[in-house]
């Protein structure tokens, strides 16, 4: 919020700016100018003052989310992106239960049903599942990158293929010993959840694709998607069935992996702070871009600058050469300050006014655009130093996106652009 002592300064400078504008009709021409003119006119100034670059993401947490990913895909461009999927199962009725004298199976069949992808659904996507042999953890953030390794058994439950047609997964149960251990638990593990996941920690997905293509699913288990369905017979009835939950009593999370290797992204990542020609951003903690505005400290010898706009625009990368489509673009892109203690923190705009902030992607233009007036203009009075920003996708560990920028080092049109309008004072 602007203090009081602001608000003559910025009226000072609306009326100014605006009267200013008014008065030309269009750009003035014939102006020498670098970064910043000598001229004491306001105008438009579209200036190359950006560096970008391509990083590897950070590990997200997973488990604090009702909607979890599950998928294997394969890009052209970004490599191979991996989501496995750990949950526990939950009791549909908290009550004493057993099986019955000398219970048989009939089927046991597990399901997960689905509501989005991002990818291909011609793709052949086969699911395999364990049992996870460790604790979930649900009050305690489980980053992305966990290591799993020796926490679930490796004699594998069954596979099955994920059905785009019908959205599900559906995998019958081969595993004759995790059946009979079911039928053999003691009342009491039907009692309360607790105990059910000290019987049955959890179950651990694995999805392999080993073509190309491939999906990312997604799942929202406020909608309890899942089941762990036994239909069996036992001495005195011969057609029962039993069921457990996959939903929103089930503690869950995901785990990341991505493959790199061999695709033009890590190219990218190997260039260190060379200036790109492209920025990579992806969901699931794949990859963000870095920029930088170091030209801006050449602005200090032209204060007193008045910020009327400015705007940051990101163009993403010709379509033929990506391979993307808009439908695999972020709706929203995320820009932040790479705080000088490693963690981001807002640009001023958004805490002012994050409806006109911007980062929606817009069809129409084909650009991501942030509007940092408040930014800009704070840097240049010595507010705050030149932090770098981040972008990221809106909703990392929610869906799956990705997309490719003009970056600043771009050779064709639309790289990334700085739009500047201001008056020296």
């Amino acid at each position: 919020m602007l203090s009081k002592r602001s608000i003559p300064y910025f009226i000072i400078v609306f009326i100014v700016s605006f009267s200013m504008l008014i008065s030309c009709e269009k750009e003035p021409q014939g102006m020498g100018r670098n970064l910043i003119p000598d001229s004491i006119f306001a105008y438009i100034d579209s200036t190359e003052l950006i560096y970008s670059v391509s990083i590897k993401g950070d590990s997200l947490v997973t488990n604090k989310s009702s909607r979890q990913l599950l998928g294997h895909r394969i890009d052209q461009m970004f490599g191979i992106s991996v989501s496995e999927l750990i949950t526990e199962i939950s009791l549909v009725e908290q009550d004493s239960f057993n099986f019955g004298t000398n219970p048989k199976k009939d089927s046991v069949i597990f399901t997960l049903s689905f509501s989005g992808y991002s990818g291909d659904p011609d793709s052949q996507i086969e699911v395999y599942l364990y049992e996870y042999t460790d604790i979930i953890e649900g009050d305690t953030n489980v980053y992305s990158n966990i290591d799993i390794s020796g926490k679930f058994n490796p004699v594998t439950l069954g596979s099955g293929y994920i059905n785009f047609k019908d959205s599900a997964l559906t995998i019958r149960i081969t595993d004759d010993n995790f059946i009979q251990r079911i039928f053999n638990a003691d009342d009491t593990v039907f009692t309360a959840n607790e105990k059910l996941a000290s019987y049955v920690r959890g179950l651990y997905l694995h999805p392999l694709n080993p073509s190309s293509g491939g999906a990312i699913l997604y799942t929202d288990f406020s909608e309890n998607p899942g089941s762990l369905s036994f239909y069996y017979y036992n001495d005195e009835d011969d057609s029962l069935d039993y069921h457990f939950s996959i939903g929103k009593y089930s503690t869950r999370f995901s785990i990341y992996h991505h493959d790199y290797q061999g695709f033009p992204i890590n190219d990218f990542f190997n260039n260190g702070n060379v200036n790109d020609s492209l920025v990579f951003i992806q969901s699931m903690g794949g990859a963000s871009g870095i920029l930088r505005l170091p030209e801006l400290e050449n602005w200090m010898d032209s204060m007193p600058v008045a910020i009327n706009h400015a705007k940051l625009i990101l163009t993403p990368a010709d379509t033929l050469v990506t391979g993307l489509k808009e439908e695999d673009y972020p709706e929203l892109l995320n820009l932040w300050l790479v705080h000088t203690d490693g963690g981001y923190r807002f640009v001023y705009d958004y805490l002012i006014n994050a409806d006109s902030y911007g980062g929606q992607y817009d069809s129409n233009t084909n650009s991501y655009i942030f509007n940092i007036s408040y930014h800009i203009q704070s840097f240049l009075e010595g507010k705050i130093d030149n932090f770098d920003f981040i972008i990221t996708p809106d909703n990392p560990s929610d869906e799956f996106r990705q997309v490719i920028l003009n970056g600043a080092n771009h050779k064709g049109k639309n790289k990334m652009q700085m739009e500047i309008i201001y008056a020296p004072l």
